[in-house]
């Protein structure tokens, strides 16, 4: 997952170069249906069709998914790649909250914490006088998407199969992109090696395997034990913008990103130390499943 999250970090620098030249609807569509024919061809081998609660749960999370990259895509046009990823990966922080939010109970102490200390550091990072950057704004809403997408998939995970439930997101993110082509006139095909490199990089491993395995991580177990991990993608994407786009960074931008990480850091580890404490519990409760 480490690796995937490398990949995602990268790829901040590759798209942006890529919907220079290819209109943004074309990417995601060729993107996304590119990555769904992938997960289809193993999909098709395996046995039992896709149930009710897949198609209608996975066109849902997909249509969220379609809003979360057209944001990210359009905003990369008007913001740095640094910026991009150190904003996106705010999703890490919102999702517990809007998580007791949903299921109603309190966020607990750290988990308010590194959302306070988060928009800290959005504010150092993004504000220019009084000013807010149209691309920055667009990745706060892609990062809110994201943290709606990341609710959704564990709420769906249990009861569903990886496979359909990924084919199904997939597909309906890549349709939606053909659809805003068609609608606006801006189907192209793709050319260049810089457009095909980000195609191949993005549709393969950027969607097809990462959002396999990270559907599978919210199927199979708590979302915090792959989001620390996760939290690395802005530290990548910002050491790729800084060698491969000309990022430049001033030291308050630097405190900014450095409080972001920090609350990403804080919002997950402190669950994590909570973990040992109701399995202490539920060992004196005789309960030593893991």
């Amino acid at each position: 997952m480490l690796g995937v999250t490398a990949l995602w970090g990268w790829s901040y620098v590759v798209v942006q170069d890529a919907v220079a030249l290819l209109p943004v609807p074309a990417f995601l569509a060729y993107r996304f249906l590119g990555a769904a024919a992938v997960i289809g061809l193993f999909q098709a081998r395996a046995p039992g069709r896709i149930t009710a609660r897949e198609a209608l749960g996975g066109t849902v999370a997909g249509g969220v998914l379609f809003t979360a990259y057209a944001l990210q895509t359009v905003g990369l046009e008007d913001t740095t790649v640094s910026n991009a990823a150190f904003i996106t990966g705010l999703a890490v922080v919102f999702t517990p909250l809007l998580g007791a939010l949903v299921l109603r109970t309190p966020p607990r102490a750290h988990q308010a914490a590194g959302a306070a200390l988060a928009l800290a550091g959005l504010s150092l990072l993004t504000l220019k006088g009084l000013s807010v950057n149209r691309g920055d704004v667009l990745m706060l809403a892609c990062a809110l998407s994201f943290t709606v997408q990341n609710v959704l998939l564990a709420h769906l995970g249990p009861g569903t199969r990886t496979g359909p439930l990924t084919l199904v997101q997939l597909a309906v993110v890549g349709l939606a992109g053909l659809l805003w082509s068609l609608a606006t006139g801006s189907l192209a095909a793709p050319s260049g090696q810089t457009v095909w490199l980000a195609l191949a990089v993005t549709a393969v491993p950027g969607s097809a395997l990462a959002f396999f395995v990270k559907t599978k991580a919210f199927a199979t177990s708590s979302p915090h034990r792959i989001a620390l991990i996760m939290a690395m993608e802005p530290v990548f994407a910002g050491v790729s913008g800084y060698w491969l786009s000309g990022d430049t960074f001033t030291a308050v931008n630097l405190c900014g990103a450095a409080l972001i990480v920090s609350a990403i850091l804080l919002a997950e580890t402190g669950r994590r130390r909570a973990a040992p404490r109701r399995r202490r519990g539920d060992r004196a409760s005789g309960d030593l499943r893991r």
